[in-house]
């Protein structure tokens, strides 16, 4: 009996950690606070190890998250951890799961989900959470006032257009963009032709070139003419674009004004150095981008380690099931079901996370990377 006691305290932590696999991470009150003061949208489950309903939304918990990833974060409290019972009072945690959705993350209030806890209805109800940010240009026949009317919106900001060729909406990976950009860029998108009227209008239409008929992104800085547009080069992937976004646009004021401490002394016998805080703002991110893959790297051999030392311990004990499941466990909460709709999944802080690859049902493009909308 005692064992029995022992083993099962020693599996709650691990049961949990194999509850829900990556891309959700897992939060405790401190790191929670700190992902909510950058992300802009996303989803959080509080659980408990010793719920059985909390076990039964794993697998689909997670695959909405590797449908979303990197668009949208999921995320996972344990509140049967003491450190963490603080932050779940204050969310009225009262039974578990509990799912909750942060449309403006830490800056608003947060909404109850009381969908069915299946991955297609937690990837629509996420989607949701992204209010419409992008201007879509229509330019049926004639392509010049489209463009122009586009550009004349928001001086003040940066402009980025996404021409794409076949999309007839807006892909969603371009609305979190435009959503996480609030304030600080005005993008924009606009369907090109077999004709290539928006290219060639913009001066960049190649015949001879591979990339004619895919996707390309191009940007002007604020107050720029039309004529000093800056194409993107690199792949269209969530990102690739928020690292290139970042580095051209967010960091030019910033990186140009020297600071007290920057500032070197004056000497009249030898010129001042150029600096280039572009570059330097592009190598620290792409550092960054680099550090984030590699952390993930590592929580995924924790996670995979963690399921083992669990299935080594159970087969050690004889047991058939889990421990898990024979404890007591919270009163669920109250489901409202829906009827399951077919979804298309979608690849959208900040900071930089790592991709994942398109989940079951997502339909990518080979040539753009951006996984678009079933229409």
């Amino acid at each position: 009996m005692k064992l029995t006691v022992l083993l099962t305290a020693a599996l709650l932590p691990l049961a949990y950690a194999g509850m829900y696999a990556q891309p959700v991470l897992h939060l405790d009150s401190k790191s929670f606070k700190k992902v909510m003061a950058n992300e802009h949208a996303a989803m959080v489950a509080f659980v408990a190890p010793w719920c059985g309903h909390c076990k039964n939304l794993g697998p689909e918990y997670t695959a909405a998250a590797q449908s979303l990833s990197p668009l949208i974060p999921f995320y996972a409290v344990d509140c049967d951890d003491a450190s963490n019972k603080p932050l779940c009072a204050e969310y009225g945690i009262q039974g578990f799961p509990t799912i909750k959705a942060f449309p403006k993350a830490g800056k608003g209030a947060a909404k109850d989900y009381n969908g069915e806890r299946k991955r297609g209805p937690l990837v629509e109800y996420a989607k949701s959470l992204v209010p419409e940010r992008v201007k879509k240009l229509r330019v049926q026949g004639a392509v010049e006032p489209g463009l122009e009317g586009f550009l004349g919106e928001k001086t003040e900001l940066p402009h980025v257009l996404l021409v794409h060729p076949s999309a007839p909406s807006i892909p969603f990976l371009w609305k979190v963009l435009a959503h996480r950009y609030s304030g600080k860029m005005h993008l924009g998108f606009v369907r090109d032709t077999n004709s290539h009227d928006v290219l060639s209008s913009l001066g960049i239409f190649d015949p001879a070139d591979a990339t004619r008929d895919t996707a390309r992104v191009v940007a002007w800085k604020a107050g720029a003419d039309r004529a000093e547009l800056v194409e993107y080069d690199g792949i269209l992937k969530f990102n690739s674009l928020l690292e290139w976004l970042q580095s051209s646009f967010t960091s030019s004021s910033s990186s140009s004004q020297d600071t007290p401490d920057q500032k070197a002394p004056k000497s009249e016998s030898s010129p001042k150095p150029k600096a280039k805080p572009d570059q330097d703002e592009t190598a620290r991110r792409r550092a960054k981008l680099e550090e984030a893959e590699r952390r993930d790297q590592v929580r995924r051999a924790k996670a995979e380690a963690a399921r083992a030392q669990v299935k080594a311990v159970l087969e050690n004990a004889g047991k058939e099931a889990s421990p898990v499941e024979a404890a007591p466990e919270a009163e669920p909460v109250e489901e409202i079901v829906k009827v399951d709709e077919p979804v298309e999944d979608e690849e959208g802080a900040a900071e930089p996370v790592p991709e994942e690859a398109p989940g079951a049902g997502e339909v990518e493009s080979e040539n753009t990377g951006i996984v678009h909308e079933e229409l």
